[in-house]
């Protein structure tokens, strides 16, 4: 039951996003949790800049620190809470619902599949899948397994979705880059033949007009000599 489940538990079901978890929360990571913690910042961080941390260190630090750290719960409470704080339209959202059921939802132990699954289609339908699932694993929904499985599928598929229309927006993006590219250079070489044309046309104005007055006074020479 996740309603017992320690954040070390939550957290390896989350595995496969923990970078997307940090990732909306690493500035409460840096500006919170590190410079309060010396000894993790010490043990993982040590010599480097904490506003420079990249996602992918702070990922490997605090997956560390879950998994094998003497204050696993304490951090993973930490993540788990500023991501929910992040949600709280989520947690309203579930908090309507589930007083519905129950005045005192919070003592419930798991709730019936029926409802569940009402609940859980309105929410992925209003917020979606991937951050439903999230919501519900780290704020301990009771739902029943049933239905946690589905929703997980649901989670699964709705992330490898958007992770390939983000990289077909990336892809398209690159070509609209190189095309543009293509256009400036284009533009560029055709202003450079078009000045090299008209210096050319200039050319050929001069010089026909020089050739026009040789001819005039050689044609006046002629009548002069004829004369």
């Amino acid at each position: 039951m996740l309603k017992d489940a320690t954040y070390k538990e939550k957290f390896a079901k989350l595995d496969p996003w923990l970078v997307e978890i940090v990732e909306g929360i690493k500035k409460d990571l840096r500006n919170e949790h590190l410079k309060k913690d010396w000894m993790f910042v010490k043990y993982y961080f040590a010599g480097k800049n904490i506003s420079k941390l990249t996602t992918e260190e702070l990922v490997a630090a605090y997956k560390h620190s879950i998994e094998f750290g003497e204050k696993c719960e304490e951090v993973g409470e930490f993540i788990a809470n500023r991501w929910l704080l992040k949600h709280t339209d989520l947690y309203h959202f579930f908090e309507n619902e589930l007083v519905k059921i129950s005045p005192n939802f919070y003592e419930l132990e798991v709730l019936d599949l029926a409802p569940s699954k009402v609940i859980m289609e309105k929410a992925v339908k209003e917020y979606g899948a991937f951050s439903t699932y999230l919501f519900c694993v780290l704020n301990s929904v009771v739902f029943p397994k049933e239905v946690f499985d589905a929703l997980e599928a649901s989670a699964k598929t709705s992330f490898k979705q958007a992770k390939e229309e983000l990289a077909q927006k990336e892809d398209l993006k690159s070509l609209e880059d190189l095309r543009r590219s293509y256009e400036q250079q284009i533009a560029r070489i055709t202003e450079r033949y078009e000045k090299k044309i008209l210096g050319m046309q200039k050319m050929y104005h001069q010089d026909t007009e020089m050739l026009k007055k040789k001819v005039s006074n050689l044609q006046r020479k002629s009548a002069g000599i004829a004369s």
